[in-house]
């Protein structure tokens, strides 16, 4: 019990010590700039003339670095209150400084490939990219990491910096391209096209433009029809089936059928429609 008294009544000592007062404030402190820091990055972001997307990926970006610094240097504030000579420890780190050298290399790696990513626009928040071979729209992006969401299944992956190596940016705009046989008269499939083209104009939400290519090759799959659609990169997966659909009613009421399909958003090879 004596143990326990003394034990209690040293942390009541240190509670009401200048020390832990000092502390709580520098931690307190410490957070209120990096509230102010994200503010103002936001204000000013706000102004910049940029898109959102480019926002986001800006605040992200540098509040992940600014971030770290701070939570440093409150660190060393509070082991300074504390009677921790930070200045002894830093000289004589040693064996200490590689280890931690070692540990936060993975940071900085991915800390430096994230300022190369918004640096030379590889993506930004918004962005519709191919990752790992799936369809997913950038969800969030900071220093260190990204999340992907995939349009397919909705899960969400947590990638670090420095693992992205490369990637596949998806355009504004994909392609619906249809094989039919040589014998289809070419004025049906006009006039099916040119309906699918009107409905979708009117019908489809996002969509930006519409263009029917006519023939764009023939080979030995047959004769190639070719739809260009234009629209923002993260609504292209929903735009794709409602325009897919529009595809099906008219082909059906047209009594026409493909052989092959390619859809450019997914995968270039022909397909064999069902």
């Amino acid at each position: 019990m004596d143990t326990i008294g003394k034990d209690y009544s040293r942390l009541l000592k240190y509670l009401q010590s200048g020390a832990f007062i000092g502390s709580v404030l520098v931690t307190a402190f410490a957070l209120v700039i990096l509230r102010f820091i994200k503010q103002y990055l936001i204000k000013k972001v706000a102004y910049s003339g940029k898109d959102e997307q480019h926002k986001n990926t800006f605040i992200g970006m540098i509040f992940g670095v600014l971030q770290y610094i701070v939570i440093i240097c409150a660190v060393v504030v509070v082991l300074h209150l504390n009677g921790v000579n930070v200045a002894s420890i830093l000289a004589g780190l040693g064996i200490m400084a590689t280890i931690v050298g070692l540990a936060l290399q993975d940071t900085l790696k991915d800390i430096l490939a994230g300022i190369s990513i918004y640096n030379n626009n590889f993506y930004k928040v918004g962005d519709m990219v191919r990752w790992n071979g799936e369809m997913c729209d950038v969800s969030y992006f900071s220093a260190r990491v990204t999340k992907f969401r995939s349009i397919g299944s909705n899960s969400t992956y947590t990638v670090n910096n420095s693992v992205i190596t490369s990637i596949e940016k998806i355009k504004d705009q994909f392609f619906l391209s249809y094989y039919f046989e040589f014998e289809t008269p070419r004025e049906k499939i006009d006039e099916a096209m040119n309906k699918i083209a009107e409905r979708s104009k009117a019908e489809v939400k996002n969509l930006k433009k519409i263009n029917y290519n006519g023939i764009v090759s023939i080979d030995e799959n047959g004769v190639l029809y070719s739809l260009m659609i234009n629209c923002p990169a993260h609504k292209a997966g929903a735009v794709r089936i409602q325009t897919t659909q529009i595809v099906y009613e008219e082909l059906k009421a047209h009594k026409l059928r493909p052989l092959f399909y390619m859809d450019s958003l997914f995968d270039e090879k022909p397909q064999r429609k069902k």
